[in-house]
């Protein structure tokens, strides 16, 4: 019999097991050495794209587990080391592109998003709509965010990016822009796309110039102070009536 941990396994099933995980040893390295190669091509130096939440995600996709933990540590860790969110992204389609994949799914794009705002834009909470928003989402959301009152000094912003496909290239523009600007957002950011090409957030009302000045196509309106009447006016501008 073969021990493992608390368990005992039969000779067989200890075999079998220990196939498996060399398996998924040799896959995991083998589709790591191809992300490398491919992110050395796009202009990543190996000594510095190699951290350890690239060994999560690959054993991830290798073992056919839930990969959304393993994209946020590599986010985290893409922040830490001072890298900005559009190289981050381009580098998980190289990814992809060994796998011949359209590109990462939602959930993933999502938490790696996630976790790289919670490290370049602390304090700030980026509260992030993995999926394509309605308006009464918005609605619900920012009265669930301020249930009593609206805090002082803030709009709603809206970033069209015209032709856009995936519905995140207006986050990755927002998101860059508050790392150059650690002013930008209010303290908790609702972030929502609407379509591949709208994305709402809230920003503080002093910062509209420097956002006009970084991002085309912006809409941007002063929020009220009376939760409704600010639910109801992000939701229009969502929509693109204001």
């Amino acid at each position: 019999m073969a021990m493992d941990g608390d368990r005992w396994l039969s000779a067989k099933a200890a075999e079998r097991r220990a196939r498996t995980i060399y398996r998924h040893r040799t896959d995991g390295e083998a589709l790591r050495d191809a992300w490398r190669a491919g992110s050395r091509e796009q202009g990543w130096a190996p000594e510095d794209w190699w951290v350890p939440g690239v060994d999560a995600v690959t054993r991830a996709l290798v073992e056919g587990r839930a990969a959304a933990a393993a994209y946020a540590q590599l986010g985290r860790e893409r922040a830490q080391a001072g890298y900005g969110i559009r190289d981050t992204l381009d580098d998980v389609r190289t990814l992809y592109e060994q796998l011949a994949s359209d590109g990462p799914p939602t959930t993933a794009v999502s938490a790696l998003v996630q976790a790289w705002a919670s490290v370049a834009l602390a304090p700030v909470r980026v509260i992030l709509c993995a999926d394509f928003a309605s308006a009464e989402h918005l609605r619900a959301r920012f009265a669930e965010l301020y249930r009593d009152a609206v805090p002082d000094g803030l709009a709603v912003l809206a970033v069209e990016v015209p032709g856009a496909d995936s519905g995140w290239e207006a986050v990755t523009l927002l998101l860059e822009a508050g790392a150059r600007t650690p002013s930008l957002f209010a303290a908790e950011a609702p972030m929502a796309r609407m379509s591949p090409e709208r994305v709402v957030t809230l920003i503080r009302d002093d910062a509209a110039a420097a956002v006009r000045s970084m991002i085309d196509h912006v809409r941007i309106a002063p929020l009220p102070g009376d939760p409704p009447a600010a639910a109801n006016l992000i939701a229009r501008v969502g929509e693109g009536h204001v």
